[in-house]
């Protein structure tokens, strides 16, 4: 069988607590619902920053193996850390799902990521992930600083900095202090569109 494509163990656990639970919960509710689960799926003395990896990695592996298939039934699951719920997706679901997701997928489909990883590695990802995180956290004073609306476009975001920009720009009289805000606003938003 091709390591791409093996079924994860934690899938009817998952599925059966998100039909149950019937609102969103967070990776850590399917963490702790599954701890009982890694004792047979982890290996014993690792280093403990390998084990919260693979634990992390199990759930999310199992959470876009569950997306994958209910795609195909007009649902949709998504995956945010403190997010995760199945909803009717009436866009269809191949336009619902962003890049992010699809990148996030890729990794976490293949298998051989829960191995192949060193604890440096581990580190650069958990940092990546608190830098990630605190971007989103501040989406939405972001979103007021430039003046703009939550379901909105990258390229309405960008007119609306460029709009901000130009009538705050300190060589336009404008205050230095609010200049700074609004090009931080713009950059929490190119990390939360972009990731980059």
């Amino acid at each position: 069988m091709d390591p791409k494509q093996m079924t994860n163990p934690l899938i009817i656990s998952i599925l059966g607590y998100l039909r149950e639970k019937n609102s969103s919960c967070s990776l850590i509710d399917l963490v702790n619902l599954c701890e009982q689960d890694f004792l047979s799926l982890i290996l014993k003395d690792i280093d403990p920053q390998i084990v919260i990896f693979q634990k992390n990695f199990f759930v999310m592996n199992a959470l876009y193996q569950i997306q994958q298939d209910i795609q195909k039934e007009g649902f949709l699951l998504t995956i945010f850390p403190l997010e995760i719920c199945i909803i009717p997706n009436h866009l269809g679901a191949k336009e619902a799902l962003t890049t992010r997701d699809t990148n996030l997928a890729s990794y976490y489909l293949d298998w051989s990521n829960l191995s192949n990883i060193s604890v440096e590695e581990v580190e650069t990802l958990f940092a990546s992930f608190w830098h990630r995180y605190r971007a989103v956290d501040k989406v939405d004073d972001a979103l007021t600083t430039l003046g703009i609306d939550k379901d909105i476009g990258w390229f309405e975001i960008r007119k609306a900095y460029q709009k901000k920009i130009i009538t705050n720009h300190p060589d336009k009289g404008g205050c230095a202090d609010v200049f700074i805000e609004i090009r931080k606003a713009y950059e929490i938003l190119r990390f939360r569109y972009h990731g980059t």
